[in-house]
């Protein structure tokens, strides 16, 4: 059976696409008593901006208005410099890039890691981490994102 996350992605992909935006990921969620629907998008080139954002937002939340009960707030925007990495496509797309990985099971006694993706091959993310590299089953990937090193700046 379709999630409502699922369904929201069939309404926003097209919508996104329209535009000349990505879909990154969306979330449905409680917080702090409220309900939430959020949508990052990005581009391809250049950065997303507010009129992007409103434009989407103007294009989507009727028909996902339609899809949900409750009360609920919709967000468009960015995912942010520390992009989440959900798809396959990402962790090729961003190759050479320092990444987070949180994994499902422990690997080498832990369950977070930190390095340099260096390629993504046969499901499997291959990270330099402290000079060695490590060969991360995509199915064990848990949540990662992109990380942003402020000491380069």
């Amino acid at each position: 059976m379709e999630s409502v996350v699922q369904k929201i992605e069939k309404i926003v992909i097209p919508a996104a696409e329209e535009l000349g935006l990505s879909l990154v990921d969306v979330e449905y969620m409680q917080d702090g008593g409220y309900w939430y629907v959020r949508v990052y998008v990005e581009k391809l080139e250049g950065d997303v901006n507010l009129e992007d954002c409103a434009s989407l937002s103007g294009k989507i939340e009727d028909a996902v208005d339609q899809l949900i009960d409750k009360k609920f707030f919709l967000e468009v925007s960015s995912p942010g410099i520390e992009r989440p990495l959900k798809k396959e496509s990402d962790f090729i797309r961003f190759t050479g890039e320092k990444i987070f990985v949180a994994l499902k099971h422990k690997l080498n006694e832990k369950r977070n890691i930190e390095g340099i993706l260096r390629a993504y091959e046969n499901q499997t993310l291959l990270l330099e981490v402290d000079g060695e590299e490590l060969q991360i089953p995509f199915s064990e990937v848990k949540k990662s994102h992109l990380v942003f090193d402020f000491d380069e700046f």
